[in-house]
């Protein structure tokens, strides 16, 4: 196993004879967040946070495994075990954590919604307002949670099923580029190749950098020949 820390001090070191110091700089902040995460109660996760940086996979899940005997139903945790199996391409096992995350999200919000009830109707109105903020401290399903399982749903050939979580990642943040892109491939999987392209032109009028990205994707590979796709993402150098 690498270690996180030596890794990144080796890291610091080989910046340093290079001479690139704002670099080295930035690295030593990260040997410095190591060296907090093992003073810190959340230790284990931190220490699964830094292995997953530097691709260490199986070991950052031994960490993740044995934070969730101290705390069992850690949000955090579920969502960095969900990116793991991703990057493994064991998406069944992704797909089961998010489902997890999804499922501690709603039980929250439940309880908390009881509880105001069970306050209001005792009368004890100040109580009920401490549930209502606590509803508000709940962690959010973010525009990654959404982008996240709508890839693993991707991977598993649910392309319709897919389509929604990238919309809902939109709604959160409009601006978030790979989720167009990531939408655009399940629209043209979904059958929806008008949508798709219509997308892919907006993405590379944005960013034409997106061409090259495309004319490579295999996902695309079914459309390769046609048209209207090639007067989106120019020519190509065979």
């Amino acid at each position: 196993m690498i270690d996180p820390k030596n890794h990144w001090e080796s890291k610091v070191s080989e910046l340093k004879n290079e001479r690139r110091f704002e670099e080295a700089i930035e690295v030593i902040d990260k040997v410095h967040d190591i060296q907090k995460s093992e003073r810190s109660p959340n230790y284990w996760y931190e220490k699964a946070l830094h292995l997953y940086e530097i691709g260490e996979y199986d070991d950052a899940k031994v960490s993740l495994f044995k934070n969730l005997k101290i705390n069992q139903k850690n949000f955090e945790t579920f969502f960095l075990l969900a990116k793991i199996f991703f990057e493994l391409k064991n998406y069944e096992e992704s797909l089961e954590y998010l489902n997890r995350m999804s499922e501690e999200h709603n039980r929250k919000l439940l309880k908390n919604s009881q509880k105001i009830d069970q306050m209001k109707n005792v009368h004890k109105f100040e109580e009920a307002v401490l549930y209502h903020d606590k509803i508000n401290q709940v962690s959010t399903l973010d525009h990654k949670y959404w982008h996240l399982r709508g890839m693993v749903l991707f991977k598993l050939k649910k392309f319709a099923e897919s389509i929604p979580c990238f919309e809902s990642a939109l709604g959160i943040k409009s601006d978030y580029l790979d989720v167009y892109y990531s939408l655009a491939k399940a629209e043209l999987h979904a059958g929806n190749k008008t949508k798709s392209f219509k997308i892919l032109e907006r993405l590379c009028i944005d960013d034409p950098h997106n061409k090259e990205k495309l004319r490579l994707d295999n996902d695309f590979e079914s459309v390769i020949n046609e048209k209207e796709f090639r007067l989106i993402v120019g020519p190509f150098n065979f």
